[in-house]
C-alpha cells in the first residue's frame, strides 16, 4: 500500500468535498434547491473517497502494524474531518434555508 497516495486522496477528495458543500450553501441560499441537491450528491460521493482512503488506511495497519504515522496522515485525517464537518452543517444550513422560505 502506498500511504501517500491515500493520504494525498483523503486530502483532494475531502477538499472537494468541503468546497461542494460550502457551494450548496451559497446555492441555497440563492433560491437554487435543486442545484443545492446535486452539488450536495456531488460532495458526499467526494466524502465517501475520502473516507474510502482512510478505511484503507486503517485496514492496513490493522492487518499488518507497521504504519508509521506522520504528519502528512494527521493533515489528511484533518481535512477529512474539516470536510465531514462542513458537509453535515451544509445539510443542516440547506434545510433551513427552506423552512425559512417557507415561512
Amino acid at each position: 500500500m502506498d500511504a501517500i497516495q491515500e493520504c494525498m486522496e483523503m486530502i483532494s477528495y475531502g477538499g472537494d468535498a468541503k468546497s461542494l458543500a460550502l457551494l450548496a450553501i451559497k446555492q441555497s441560499r440563492e433560491g437554487k434547491s435543486e442545484e443545492a441537491a446535486v452539488t450536495m450528491k456531488k460532495a458526499e460521493e467526494s466524502l465517501t473517497k475520502s473516507h474510502q482512503a482512510h478505511t484503507n488506511l486503517l485496514s492496513y495497519d490493522a492487518k499488518n502494524q507497521d504504519l508509521q504515522v506522520t504528519i502528512f496522515m494527521v493533515h489528511a485525517a484533518d481535512h477529512l474531518n474539516a470536510a465531514e464537518t462542513i458537509f453535515v452543517l451544509a445539510k443542516e444550513l440547506i434545510l433551513l434555508h427552506k423552512e425559512v422560505k417557507h415561512v
